[in-house]
């Protein structure tokens, strides 16, 4: 097969070679609309930019390293194993390379940056799902662009982007109510990370336009302080229908709820976040939250790579509108009256 050049990408767009250049190697002269067909199309064709060259001529290392804490991949189904091959898959579509880096307890504990900086290897830095807030702090002051990915900071001057929790939260809380249930919980440590916090917002938000007091028996922790799954303790009586911080926990609930002899969704609904294998592999598979990954995925690359190009450039919280998949979790509550 004969391998593709920049001639050929530019005789298929219709403009000059010189175009194609600057749009791969990321120059000044054409607009991102034109960088990104000319990005995307020579993706599609299998031209592939000669990184080291290109490395040793802009003085860049054309790589973004990809941050997980070790709390969050203690399983193989681990969300943000998941993630972080999607943010990888789109930086190679705009000639970057990802390096992935687990940040053990340990080095998060005592403040020791990922190796990959240390060592001079990236451009600019994701963080995946939130840390603690000293170490942090430490990311924060690395010299190369970071974006926080799926949670956000008080008094961070840090880009993030985030799935709009607490509307999704608040949008499938209504859903429970419109289905006659008064009595919902919540599963959730609600200061163990923003989405969780911003989903527990969205839950009360709706609790309270429906006239509906909050019980604090109600709200049920899922995780201890380090970020590690505790058992879940119930309260008694249950309420008709819980809203889950996610697939996982709701998975674990139905579980719960199955030894108790309690039938899901004839006695309880549950409902989670994610759309992760856990609300498939659930018997009922749950009625979720689909954050929209690829929205979140593509936009966060995109806003890396420019504040690699242009640092001063600041985006804020980037918000990611999320939606409803509905499932076999959730049933109209027989018992009371509807409001």
């Amino acid at each position: 097969m004969r391998k593709i050049s920049m001639s050929d990408i530019a005789k298929e767009l219709g403009i000059s070679t010189v175009s194609v250049s600057k749009a791969l190697n990321d120059k000044e002269g054409v607009s991102d609309d034109l960088r990104d067909k000319v990005k995307n199309l020579a993706s599609r064709k299998g031209y592939r930019i000669n990184t080291s060259a290109r490395s040793l001529k802009m003085d860049k290392q054309f790589n973004v390293g990809i941050m997980i804490a070790e709390k969050y991949i203690l399983d193989k189904e681990a969300y943000y194993f998941t993630v972080s091959g999607e943010i990888i898959r789109n930086l190679d579509q705009l000639g970057y390379s990802g390096i992935m880096e687990i940040v053990t307890y340990d080095n998060e504990n005592r403040g020791i940056l990922p190796r990959f900086y240390n060592e001079n290897k990236v451009d600019g830095i994701i963080v995946l799902g939130q840390m603690k807030r000293d170490y942090l702090r430490a990311i924060e002051k690395v010299s190369v662009p970071i974006i926080f990915f799926d949670f956000y900071m008080k008094q961070f001057d840090v880009d993030c982007i985030v799935s709009d929790n607490l509307f999704s939260a608040y949008t499938i809380t209504n859903q429970l109510i419109e289905k006659n249930h008064r009595e919902i919980g919540y599963v959730g440590s609600i200061e163990a990370t923003s989405s969780i916090q911003d989903r527990f917002l969205g839950y009360y938000k709706s609790l309270i336009e429906a006239g509906i007091s909050l019980n604090p028996d109600m709200i049920i922790p899922d995780r201890d302080e380090l970020g590690q799954f505790i058992p879940l303790q119930l309260p008694n009586p249950l309420p008709t229908a819980f809203v889950c911080n996610c697939d996982r926990v709701a998975h674990t609930l139905i579980t719960t709820l199955k030894k108790l002899n309690v039938r899901v969704p004839e006695d309880c609904s549950v409902v989670g976040f994610d759309n992760s294998i856990f609300s498939t592999i659930s018997e009922p598979r749950i009625t979720t939250v689909d954050n929209n990954i690829p929205s979140m995925v593509e936009t966060a690359v995109k806003i890396i790579v420019k504040k690699i190009k242009y640092p001063e450039r600041i985006y804020g919280r980037v918000l990611i509108q999320g939606k409803i998949i509905d499932r076999d979790s959730t049933a109209f509550f027989e018992g009371g009256s509807s409001s």
